[in-house]
């Protein structure tokens, strides 16, 4: 376990020092988490039910991959492969948002991540640790088949219901949060 913690931990400061030593000035100048695009977002009147589909077609279209991998042999060396991409990816937000907003932007970091992230990491949880195989010659295969299917794709919509209504509104008085400081 603590390898993988620190694999993750090596990867999320990678993703911080490429941010600051490749990417200052594209984040600081031209990113997309300047002061224009923040005020835009802010500003800007979401149409929450375009933006629900569009969150639920790019989730889903991730979520059926991964579900599709997890069948293969493959399966085996997702976890990792995920766990670092996710720490990598968190680690460059991290930095962006910091370089950007100071010490700030970790309550806009914390806020683009939750409550939805949760949702989505127990579905990646479900579906990857869970053998389906597992649950063949079993009584009441069916049953607890569907249980697990459900519980991936209610987290998943849940998730992106989330994302859409209520994450949208907490980056919002983040924002607002910012700009009053």
């Amino acid at each position: 376990m603590r390898k993988e913690i620190m694999i993750g931990v090596c990867f999320c400061v990678a993703g911080v020092l490429c941010a600051c030593f490749f990417g200052y000035e594209y984040f600081v100048t031209y990113g997309f988490l300047n002061e224009y695009h923040m005020q835009s977002f802010a500003g800007a009147d979401l149409d929450s039910k375009a933006l629900l589909a569009n969150i639920i077609w790019e989730r889903g279209k991730f979520f059926l991959l991964l579900s599709i991998a997890a069948m293969t042999p493959v399966k085996k060396i997702i976890p990792l492969v995920l766990r670092c991409g996710i720490c990598f990816t968190a680690g460059i937000f991290l930095a962006a948002c910091m370089l950007n907003m100071g010490v700030a932007g970790f309550a806009f970091f914390i806020c683009s991540w939750f409550p939805h992230g949760v949702l989505y990491l127990i579905a990646i949880i479900l579906i990857l640790h869970v053998d389906i195989h597992s649950l063949y010659n079993r009584k009441n295969l069916l049953l607890k088949r569907v249980a697990l299917y459900s519980g991936v794709v209610s987290a998943i919509l849940l998730g992106c219901v989330f994302e859409s209504v209520l994450g949208v509104r907490l980056l919002r008085w983040v924002i607002l949060w910012l700009e009053n400081r």
